[in-house]
């Protein structure tokens, strides 16, 4: 669905071709989304096929053809159906390294503070090219609140990280997080624990 708004909007602003799309949100738009090429074209068949755009094909020189994609009054509703949804809704915040924090302990401490400080130096990186992209853009714009928000988000994953780093420093205690999750559900049946 994000997808899907992201490439409405864009074309809601300027009727573009599927490179200066795929270029576009490659290079200039990686802070608000991972979509890739393939997706990109898969979304545009299916826009296409649904009526919300059309393509008009244009050729220059000895170069391949290109298609130019144009939003439909169609596109323009489901635009405008998207982001109102997509401005009210609190999705539920899902970190794909929250699954590898349940395994912490199966690996000694020395190796997985290595690890998280090796994470943390990316986060300050980030940080640092966001930064320079903040002082670009005046306060009050759409870009500018869109930086910052993900500026925040990583301020904080910087702060957990740092708590997280404070609190390993001599080893992990052992859990088993099976247990502990049977544990935080009273329903769940009692487990029969394997012995290492």
């Amino acid at each position: 669905m994000d997808h899907l708004l992201l490439v409405l909007g864009l074309l809601k602003l300027e009727n573009m071709h599927g490179y200066q799309l795929s270029d576009l949100i490659d290079k200039r738009l990686k802070y608000v989304t991972d979509l890739k090429k393939p997706t990109l074209y898969h979304l545009l068949a299916k826009l296409e096929a649904a009526g919300e755009v059309t393509k008009s094909v244009s050729r220059e020189g000895n170069r391949p053809e290109r298609h130019t994609y144009h939003l439909t009054r169609a596109g323009e509703a489901h635009f405008a159906e998207l982001l109102r949804q997509n401005l009210q809704d609190a999705p539920a915040m899902y970190f794909n390294d929250d699954i590898g924090l349940l395994f912490l302990n199966e690996l000694p401490v020395a190796e997985v503070r290595g690890y998280l400080e090796q994470k943390r130096a990316r986060v300050d990186e980030r940080l640092a090219v966001l930064a320079t992209a903040l002082a670009q853009h005046e306060a009050n714009t759409p870009a500018f609140y869109t930086l910052r928000h993900h500026e925040l988000h990583l301020q904080t994953e910087r702060a957990w990280l740092d708590e997280l780093l404070g609190q390993l420093k001599k080893r992990l205690s052992r859990q088993n997080i099976l247990e502990c999750l049977d544990a935080a559900e009273p329903s769940a049946p009692k487990r029969v624990v394997k012995k290492t």
